[in-house]
């Protein structure tokens, strides 16, 4: 039998085998984990933000009405109203150096309908001296934002036969305890100021606490004690009436009201560059939309020509700092006043 001798042909390339089921899954679930981030990222871009306000915002002040943290929580609803297109209201709940309205905004809703306007006192030193504080102030309330910087003022009566800064140090150190300062209540801002100064320029001072600013102010005037520090728009009425005498402030520099008065620093007296401060919080879990929004409404009203005038007219300044950076601020001024709050005995009336 003959063997052909013709050589075969080469077969046609067979087709590729089809991709196992366990490569396609793989393959699948690779291409799914790239994906997700960007699924992901698209789907929070394209969440509706929650409707806000739907309803009258409420503003509680934990202090009586006609107080300065009152007055400006008022002019600043009403710009606010006319922002957000919905009434802003103003609930006075005082009680308690501020504890009673901060615990009420604590426990509201967190829709952004309920806000909590307040001041170093209430937010920096109060929650030091409450044992058993029905709310935790850095888990309870969420910052928005720092409203207002206020400067103090060391003042005496308009009759004092202490002319500067100077004078009055060189007395108390020729007489140790012997004069007396005024404070609107134990633990309050009018208090420990002018503890640290004491601290700051070692001076020995003896503390005659009222119930307000309003009964210090009339024997400071009256000159039954000798010295008071308070918040410039507390007493400037009194200093440019001629009632009060101003000798030097806490500001880092002079106020262009004040213009003549020196700062503390530049008489020496370090460690004494302190203010006084407003601001607005919400409820802890408030959506971060509405809490932005809320400070974008607060710094819009508080740029308002109108208000900018009024505010440097009383020689204070707008800060409107962003939510994160007021909280941060709340903390370290927490340990700040709250520490000294603790080295002098302070307690609350």
């Amino acid at each position: 039998m003959r063997m052909s001798m013709h050589r075969r042909r080469p077969s046609a390339r067979s087709p590729a085998s089809p991709p196992s089921p366990m490569t396609l899954s793989r393959r699948l679930i690779l291409a799914a984990g790239l994906a997700l981030p960007s699924i992901a990222a698209l789907a929070q871009a394209q969440a509706p933000s929650p409707a806000w306000p739907t309803r009258p915002v409420r503003i509680v002040v934990p202090f009586p009405a006609g107080g300065p943290v009152d007055q400006t929580a008022r002019v600043l609803a009403a710009k606010m109203t006319a922002l957000l297109g919905q009434p802003v209201v103003v609930d006075n709940k005082g009680g308690a150096g501020g504890v009673l309205g901060a615990d009420a905004v604590a426990k509201a809703p967190a829709d952004g309908h309920t806000l909590l306007f307040s001041s170093t006192g209430a937010l920096a030193i109060v929650p030091h001296l409450t044992p058993n504080l029905p709310y935790k102030p850095q888990t309870d309330l969420r910052a928005v934002t720092q409203a207002l910087r206020v400067p103090t003022v060391l003042v005496v009566s308009a009759g004092s036969p202490y002319r500067t800064y100077a004078d009055l140090a060189k007395a108390v150190r020729a007489a140790p305890d012997k004069l007396a300062y005024a404070s609107a209540g134990s633990g309050t801002t009018t208090h420990l100021e002018v503890e640290m100064l004491k601290r700051e320029d070692r001076l020995q001072l003896t503390h005659v606490p009222y119930r307000g600013a309003a009964p210090a102010l009339t024997d400071l005037i009256g000159g039954q004690v000798a010295l008071m520090m308070a918040d410039v728009p507390v007493v400037l009425p009194f200093i440019q009436s001629g009632k009060l005498r101003a000798l030097a402030v806490t500001s880092a520099g002079r106020l262009p009201v004040l213009g003549a008065v020196p700062t503390l620093a530049e008489l020496g007296v370090g460690g004494m560059e302190v203010y006084d401060w407003y601001g607005m919080l919400a409820p802890a879990r408030t959506p971060d939309a509405i809490v932005e929004r809320l400070h974008r409404t607060v710094a819009e009203s508080l740029a308002s020509p109108e208000l900018a005038k009024g505010f440097a007219e009383q020689g204070v300044t707008v800060v409107a700092s962003p939510p994160d950076a007021f909280g941060r601020f709340i903390v370290s001024e927490s340990e700040r006043w709250g520490a000294l709050a603790k080295a002098v005995g302070a307690r609350l009336e």
